[in-house]
């Protein structure tokens, strides 16, 4: 059987919140039409199975409802540096230019370091890694385009000195390139001379490229850069004239002495936070990076003394560059939406099609500020949707299908991404030179894990909680992830419940000290899912949640490792990994913490002996007949699974915690987290170990707050089976109806 996988309409929206009255401006591209429909739906199931709750979308009406044009829209993938142009530069003729560079994929095409005014038809130079790896410099005089290679490739993952020089009296080039380890043969230095075009007068009003070469420039004003180079690079220079060998010493110090001759000294030490850099020439050739390279990472100087780059930003004035970095798409806004001042909150998306394409595009409108607000709130995990956006970790994976014990169907959405790599990775993938992605943008099409009718993972899987409130009648409001981190706790504060999705499993420090402070005020919160409050991240210091920030080290469950010294966040320097090792564990949160993992099969719960007969838990078992809870479900056939999270007081659960119940019927493909794993053994699978659980769990603190949490991410997808007369649905129920009352809690 073969299918058309491919997608003739994408989209995205500049901004996944809003309230009344804001604005969105939706951006979307065609391929083979020229005009497409345009609606508003809001979300009320967003997943299509055949057993369970149905897919559900309802209409809404909006002014921009309708028929638009629209046009094919370009992705434009890969990073890269800007120094804008200036007469310092226009005066260039003879140089030498010089850096340390790790090149992480040499052999992979032609690279570029630096360029300026290389076009085809525009007198310029680029100093490159050829076809084959070695350094080269090109240089045009808008006729003549000279390449002088040293034919030596680099090494991969090795730091070089590299410096290419053209003396433009008489045409002479003369490279170097020297690598920081010798380990003899081809890693030896080597310095070369030739000839290449001489008299060239170099274009003027260019900018200047590092990482990247511009051919030119697309219909939409955009430049066209090609040769994007994949690798890091430290400590770049420029200089007016050719270099001596202390000379280049000289220039390759952290703050150059002053000297007329020096044109640009880069220091990407600087600045880390953010997307500029400064030049400490005295010529104020300051720039800023497109497509949010890699920054916060271990530079030539780095020898394992320091791991925090705030403390020691020498060792960190290197930035990995990759040709598939991707932040902000820049489309065109093809439709503007106001948000109806009537619109009630909750999650929407615009539903666009053109013939038989069609793409949604999600957002969540939240009460207006001094709006009224309901008692009971969904919490949108929009940044935990956005970490996931666009994996490709099934098929990318190695032996996925042995890992997962099932064969995997791999749906249309995977097979278009792995065609389309160029629409931007999660932070679950590793770019193409096998370095972990740590950065997730959503200003761009996001294709699968944030968006209906996809995976049921992720934002789809979290609708099982909004339709199931929807079915029972229970009014509701939706916060999300960004109100937290921007408003801290007010964003919380006039709700009596919180319920989180499936699967909130990244949460920043603000988002993470609003949710203690709500307890501290006595809110109450039902924790709905598995794997939640485990992996610290950040948000994007100037534009907030349009990007977040992940970095994995040393250990938890993880498609990816962080490089030795880059546990630290570049966005705001905290450190990153697993808020259990950072001293803050879900548990003393939550109840209960990531214990195991499996993908073949959901099990189900026990009720555990005695709790019908505490008054402090049977009613929330109340109409609940039999010990058996959430054997059925359309997330592996059961309500515990994919991920399960136990209780233990060792790691902060509050001891007056009642477990209710723990899981059962679990496979062999069911193991351990590895954070919970200090030396392996043959014991680490199914319900042969005691950790392979999930724990429902209740308990209140003495400020009146209650917390309820299932400790399973696939609980919410057992919710509206047999038409929501199930013991899942009536265990939430009660503990709802319970929580959103101002009775103090058993």
């Amino acid at each position: 059987m073969t299918f058309d996988y491919r997608r003739r309409i994408l989209g995205y929206a500049d901004r996944v919140r809003a309230r009344p009255g804001d604005s969105i401006d939706f951006k979307i591209s065609l391929e083979d039409h020229d005009s497409f429909e345009f609606r508003i739906v809001r979300i009320v199931c967003g997943v299509e199975t055949p057993e369970g709750a149905p897919y559900r979308e309802v209409a809404v009406d909006t002014s921009a409802n309708g028929h638009h044009e629209g046009s094919y829209q370009r992705i434009d993938a890969g990073s890269y540096a800007v120094v804008p142009t200036a007469p310092v530069l226009d005066r260039l003729s003879t140089f030498t230019f010089q850096a340390f560079i790790m090149p992480t994929l040499p052999g992979d095409g032609r690279q570029v370091i630096i360029s300026r005014g290389s076009g085809s038809g525009r007198p310029g130079f680029a100093v490159i890694l050829d076809a084959a790896g070695a350094l080269a410099l090109m240089v045009g005089d808008g006729h003549e385009l000279r390449t002088v290679s040293t034919g030596r490739p680099l090494q991969p993952w090795k730091w070089a000195f590299v410096a290419a020089g053209y003396d433009a009296a008489n045409g002479s080039v003369t490279l170097c390139q020297e690598p920081l380890i010798y380990t003899g043969g081809s890693s030896s230095p080597l310095c070369i001379t030739e000839r290449a075009p001489s008299g060239v007068v170099f274009a003027a009003d260019h900018d200047l490229h590092m990482a990247a070469w511009q051919t030119g420039w697309h219909e939409d004003g955009r430049p066209r850069m090609v040769g994007h180079f994949n690798g890091r690079i430290d400590s770049p220079r420029l200089a007016s004239k050719i270099l001596k060998r202390h000379e280049t010493a000289v220039l390759a110090r952290p703050v150059p002495p002053p000297a007329d001759w020096i044109v640009g000294a880069w220091n990407f030490a600087a600045d880390i936070s953010g997307d500029t850099f400064s030049d400490r020439s005295g010529n104020a050739l300051h720039g800023h990076l497109v497509n949010l390279p890699s920054r916060g990472v271990t530079g030539r100087q780095w020898d394992g003394s320091c791991h925090d780059w705030r403390e020691c930003p020498d060792h960190y004035a290197a930035i990995h560059f990759h040709d598939d970095d991707l932040f902000d798409a820049g489309w065109r806004t093809t439709v503007s939406m106001t948000v109806p001042e009537s619109l009630a909150s909750g999650v929407y998306a615009a539903h666009c099609q053109a013939d038989d394409d069609t793409c949604h595009i999600p957002f969540v409108v939240v009460p207006g500020r001094g709006a009224p607000r309901e008692r009971v709130a969904f919490l949108a995990s929009t940044a935990t949707w956005l970490a996931y956006a666009n994996n490709h970790w099934q098929l990318d994976e190695e032996k996925a299908e042995v890992k997962r014990g099932r064969i995997i169907d791999y749906g249309p959405d995977e097979l278009f991404l792995q065609e389309r790599r160029d629409l931007g990775l999660s932070t679950y993938d590793t770019h193409r030179d096998g370095s972990g992605v740590f950065y997730s943008s959503r200003l761009r099409p996001l294709v699968n894990n944030y968006s209906p009718k996809s995976t049921i993972w992720s934002f789809n899987a979290d609708t099982h909680v909004t339709d199931w409130l929807e079915a029972s009648g229970i009014p509701f409001d939706v916060v999300t992830d960004e109100d937290i981190h921007e408003d801290g706790v007010a964003a919380l504060a006039d709700y009596r419940v919180i319920i989180t999705g499936t699967h909130p499993e990244y949460w920043t420090t603000d988002m993470l000290d609003a949710l203690a402070a709500y307890f501290d005020r006595g809110g109450r919160l039902m924790y709905l899912g598995g794997n939640g409050f485990y992996w610290r991240i950040a948000c994007h210091p100037t534009r907030g949640g349009e990007a977040i920030e992940v970095r994995r080290p040393e250990s938890g469950a993880r498609f990816w490792a962080s490089r030795p010294g880059e546990y630290h966040l570049s966005f705001n320097g905290e450190r990153g990994g697993l808020w259990k090792h950072i001293g803050r564990p879900p548990q003393s949160l939550v109840g209960v913490g990531t214990f195991a993992t499996g993908f073949d099969r959901s099990g189900w719960f026990v009720k555990k002996p005695g709790v019908d007969d505490n008054p402090r838990a049977s009613w929330i078992f109340e109409g609940v007949e039999g010990d058996i809870i959430g054997d059925f479900g359309v997330l592996g056939g059961g309500a515990a699974g994919i991920e399960l999270d136990g209780a233990d007081e060792a790691l902060g659960t509050p001891p007056e915690t009642i477990v209710l119940a723990s899981s059962d019927g679990h496979s062999a493909y069911y193991m351990q987290s590895p954070d919970e794993i200090v030396f392996n053994h043959a014991a680490v699978t199914g319900d042969a170990n005691p950790r392979v659980r999930a724990d429902m769990v209740y308990f209140t603190l003495p400020s009146g707050a209650g917390v309820f949490s299932t400790g399973s991410i696939s609980w919410a997808a057992s919710l509206g089976w047999n038409g929501y007369d199930n013991n899942v649905a009536r265990i939430t129920g009660n503990v709802l109806r319970r929580f959103a009352t101002d009775a103090a809690l058993p």
